[in-house]
């Protein structure tokens, strides 16, 4: 599906089931999963039908809202024979042990997890690895490549309509949500914002061979951290360079410089 421009077909997309009414179960309750997913689900016809939290009284919240099953734990949830999906929106530090659980129902089918998926690239190869010993369809939520604008730039790059790609680039200046876990673990941009852009990156080119990266801290933030403003270089095999700035604060943005703010 898409719209022909000049004779290219942009494909933006994205391919849904057939079957939209299969049954999703969701753990967590925080903005990801309250305000982003769920609504999603119901736009695009899909079909949530229950939640569970680490804080009961807020998937109590989010399941009146929506009016979807409220369950007192996930363990709860998943001994639910009727649901095969499972949506997990927690933080990264308690996603491996959320996902280990899940693995051990056979009758779920599917799960989607948010990034980074593990803590650190072991931890991430492992939940791969269990997902597949399970005959558990695992997808990452990178969102970002659903976009409809970077699905309609893959598919110009599919079709030649740019001809060969030397040179690409992404310059972030605006100010994310921040996740409250964020402080916890010490993160600020490279797993929160950068994985957008260099998952991105990968869809439109593929994996390159060398990445180059430089971070610094960010007196902006209040926690401690390394990775507070970020530039990093891939480079490709057939000459094509790739590069992106991620400056997650972007102020002064209440000093009448909204225009400034932007991702391009």
């Amino acid at each position: 599906m898409g719209q022909d421009v000049a004779g290219f077909d942009v494909n933006y997309l994205p391919k849904v089931p057939d079957n939209r009414r299969i049954p999703i179960g969701c753990i967590g309750s925080g903005f990801i999963m309250r305000d982003c997913q769920i609504p999603a689900y119901r736009q695009a016809g899909l079909n949530p039908v229950a939640i569970a939290s680490k804080t009961e009284a807020n998937a109590l919240e989010v399941s009146k809202r929506y009016r979807i099953k409220a369950y007192r734990d996930y363990h709860g949830l998943l001994h639910d024979t009727s649901i095969p999906i499972i949506d997990i929106a927690v933080p990264p530090d308690v996603q491996y042990e959320v996902i280990c659980d899940v693995v051990k129902y056979p009758h779920i089918r599917g799960i989607l997890a948010q990034k980074p998926l593990g803590m650190n690239y072991a931890q991430s190869a492992e939940i791969v690895r269990m997902c597949e010993e399970a005959g558990i369809n695992l997808v990452v939520n990178q969102n970002m490549r659903y976009d409809q604008s970077v699905r309609a730039c893959k598919s110009l790059l599919e079709q030649n309509f740019v001809g060969e790609p030397v040179f690409a680039t992404m310059d972030m200046r605006a100010i994310p949500h921040w996740m409250p876990w964020q402080a916890r673990l010490g993160w600020a941009t490279l797993r929160i914002m950068s994985i957008h852009h260099l998952d991105a990156f990968r869809y439109w080119f593929g994996d390159p061979v060398r990445i180059f990266a430089s971070v610094r801290q960010d007196p902006r933030t209040k926690f401690a951290h390394e990775d507070g403003i970020c530039t990093y270089i891939l480079e490709y095999e057939n000459g094509l360079r790739v590069s992106s700035w991620d400056d997650v604060w972007t102020g002064p943005s209440l000093e009448g410089a909204e225009s400034d703010s932007g991702i391009n």
